[in-house]
């Protein structure tokens, strides 16, 4: 299409030159993955004493900012939602970028011998002013921008080795785009093809970074996606994922902001939205970039910086301990980047350190009128995002999880100078494999990312046909991360335990914690039950809100109503339900049970329960596939498809939905409450409604039921009739 050029025939000779060969695919640049195991979290370890988690962030270069926008077709603001490579021979960088220029978005290239000093290179791709000597990328309309590039040399296809998603409002006249995420393929990453089904990924999110999984073979994008979360219509991070290019299912919900996120609020309407996520492969795991924006004016303006989140699945996401220190921070007041920090879409990892470009504006987020941004580097020392720490006077200790498969030698990534950091093994049943103790094992006292670890008998691990474990003890240093040798499979966790209520004995509050005149009391029959008398009687359930691929939701309800009754709910009280949230209630007169998952809906047939007595309901979830039961009967079925009802600014619901199953399962944007919505007043930017709660549930409730898992209709059989 116009604005996208293909590649000369002779550079598709000379790559395909390149690869005619017997020798396999060049491992690319941005694929970071391996075998090395990072602790920045606890995904990874059984127990540990006596150390402290510490985060670390990016050291910014003091030459920043290295890249500033000084041609006329990018005005004063140029971003980095774009992407950082080296050159195909292994020197220099590229870094593909865009600018804002009076509404108007702008697609930029540029190289760098030494990411310091940059060039922006005549394309003679796009005219600007009557004159193609710029470094314009392409250009399909004024508002396409993001140009994420991935390079992906195990392609076969030439032409294919570099891939670009950005995104497109779709609102310029005549001939508006259909807005979402644009798809084009390149030989060279300059030279760009429209694919033909674009949009890939019809959006509403106007963020999105994507990386490509080399491990799992598949491309991973994290787009904005809008849910409700306490209160507001909040930014939140979606997730997405494909084996083909050219097609990606629409996003869903994995990551919203909690409480803690919200900590610093001081004023009505203030709140912390996700202004996008970084997400890539990084060694064993996952790493994520979080931008936070903190909405500090109750509306849209507020700084945005970068959190950590780190994954070992890519999809559900652990936040930082404690208060969540920046990964990278806006500057001092004043400062070239004080207002805003946003990056590309990965870092690059370069012996033993990290580097990553950044875009930094002076201007808040709404702070257009003075906006002035550029772009700048920050390095950290590989896997140096957390360390466990322990002083030398108080050795700690960290035991990982067991696993299988590896061999060679244990080697560390780690800082002990001022100490020493020593480890044993230990068997399946957590005994010290004879010769590999802590008292036999050689002390390392030195600071590197890659450092041996011996014992005074042996210098490789013990024969990995067995289940393992490591030990390590940490006196006085930091412990970042460890290897084990290549193929480890990890033993999986222990599944979440059920949260089974029936009130008979006393209910924790952790577990579940009484709203307005809620009480326990004794019911019919003697029996204690939850009761609820009058709207505003309810009760939460902390801990419910990462539901996940399956699980049950199941309540013994007496009511004497004979409308709408919530049983369980996460909906923000106002509105029809989008993604996010879930209802699960029944209607007396009609006899009709429902489920409400990511604003889609699954009921049952009628029957009439007016009889005011017990009645116990449940619903099953696998992969999208719901059940619905009354009295231990079939009584509904349906299936919750794959993607996200959007939220939107008027309050109305945009739904991207496809044929399949849904990818990551449901999660909430907040946990489940029993007897009514938990909303009360509720912000779409400008616009605000309060909650009226009509669907409160009057009457009791016992045997409460949420399971991690489905339940086979056996199993809700034996629920019924439980004791």
């Amino acid at each position: 299409m116009p604005g996208l050029h293909r590649a000369s025939p002779l550079l598709f000779i000379l790559i395909a030159a390149a690869v005619a060969g017997v020798t396999p695919p060049p491992r690319s640049p941005a694929d970071l993955s391996g075998d090395w195991h990072l602790l920045v979290d606890d995904s990874l370890v059984a127990e540990k004493h006596g150390v402290t988690r510490r985060y670390h962030a990016f050291a910014k270069d003091p030459r920043n900012p290295v890249l500033v926008a000084d041609r006329p077709w990018e005005g004063k603001v140029i971003y980095v939602y774009g992407s950082a490579l080296p050159g195909e021979d292994g020197r220099g960088y590229r870094l593909w970028y865009h600018a804002w220029q009076g509404g108007e978005y702008r697609n930029l290239y540029a190289t760098s011998p030494d990411g310091v000093r940059w060039e922006k290179p005549a394309l003679g791709l796009v005219e600007f002013q009557g004159s193609k000597d710029n470094n314009l990328l392409f250009r399909r309309t004024r508002e396409d921008h993001l140009p994420v590039v991935l390079w992906t040399p195990d392609d076969p296809d030439p032409a294919r080795r570099y891939k670009l998603i950005n995104y497109d409002y779709g609102r310029t006249k005549p001939a508006n785009l259909v807005s979402g995420f644009w798809g084009a393929t390149s030989a060279d990453g300059i030279h760009w093809r429209d694919l033909p089904s674009n949009p890939v990924l019809a959006d509403p999110g106007d963020v999105g970074n994507f990386v490509r999984d080399v491990r799992a073979r598949r491309y991973l994008g994290y787009p904005k996606v809008f849910a409700p979360v306490r209160g507001f219509r909040r930014r939140a991070v979606g997730y997405t994922a494909t084996d083909r290019f050219e097609q990606w299912p629409p996003a869903e919900l994995i990551l919203v902001p909690d409480q803690v996120d919200d900590r610093w609020v001081t004023q009505d309407k203030q709140h912390t939205d996700f202004y996008g996520l970084c997400a890539f492969p990084y060694e064993s795991g996952y790493i994520g970039l979080l931008w936070i924006f903190r909405i500090t004016d109750g509306n849209n303006d507020g700084p945005i910086f970068v959190e950590l989140v780190s994954s070992r699945d890519g999809v559900k996401w652990h936040r930082q301990e404690g208060e969540r220190p920046p990964l990278l921070d806006v500057g001092a007041p004043g400062a070239w980047d004080s207002g805003m920090i946003t990056t590309v879409n990965q870092p690059l990892v370069e012996g033993d350190r990290i580097r990553l470009f950044y875009g930094g504006a002076r201007h808040t987020h709404s702070g257009t009128k003075n906006a002035e941004s550029a772009i700048g580097v920050a390095t950290l020392r590989k896997d140096g995002f957390a360390s466990l720490d322990a002083p030398a006077a108080l050795p700690g200790l960290v035991t990982t999880r067991r696993w299988r498969g590896g061999g060679g030698p244990l080697r560390v990534n780690g800082d002990f100078r001022g100490g020493a950091l020593r480890a044993e093994v230990l068997d399946a049943e957590g005994r010290v494999v004879p010769g590999y103790g802590m008292e036999e094992c050689v002390a390392v006292t030195a600071d590197g990312v890659d450092l041996p670890v011996r014992w005074r008998e042996h210098s490789v691990l013990p024969s990995s046909a067995q289940r393992r474990q490591l030990r390590f003890q940490v006196a006085g240093g930091s412990l970042y991360s460890f290897h084990v040798g290549p193929g480890v499979v990890w033993e999986e966790l222990a599944a979440v335990s059920d949260r089974a209520i029936n009130f008979s004995e006393r209910v924790d509050p952790a577990r579940l914690a009484l709203v307005g005149g809620a009480v326990v009391q004794a019911g019919e029959g003697g029996n204690p039950a939850l009761v609820l008398k009058k709207a505003g009687d309810a009760a939460d359930l902390p801990g419910t809100a990462e539901l996940g691929r399956e699980f049950t939701l199941a309540a013994r309800v007496r009511t004497a109503a004979t409308s709408w009754a919530r049983i369980f709910s996460a909906h923000r009280g106002t509105g029809e339900p989008a993604t996010g949230e879930l209802i699960f209630d029944f209607n007396p007169r009609s006899g009709v049970l429902r489920l409400v998952v990511n604003g889609q809906r699954v009921q049952s047939r009628p029957r009439y329960l007016g009889d005011k007595q017990n009645h116990h309901y449940a619903a099953t979830y696998a992969d999208g596939e719901v059940v619905l039961y009354v009295d231990g009967a079939r009584a509904g079925e349906g299936r919750i498809r794959q993607g996200s009802a959007h939220l939107f600014s008027d309050r109305s619901i945009i739904e991207h939905l496809g044929a399949g199953r849904p990818l990551t399962g449901a999660t909430l944007s907040g946990d489940l409450r029993v007897g009514e919505d938990p909303g009360t007043r509720f912000i779409t930017f400008r616009d605000e409604a309060l909650n009226a709660p009509t669907e409160q549930l009057v009457g009791t409730v016992d045997d409460l039921l949420v399971a991690r898992r489905a339940l086979s209709a056996a199993e809700v059989r034996k629920l019924v009739h439980a004791p």
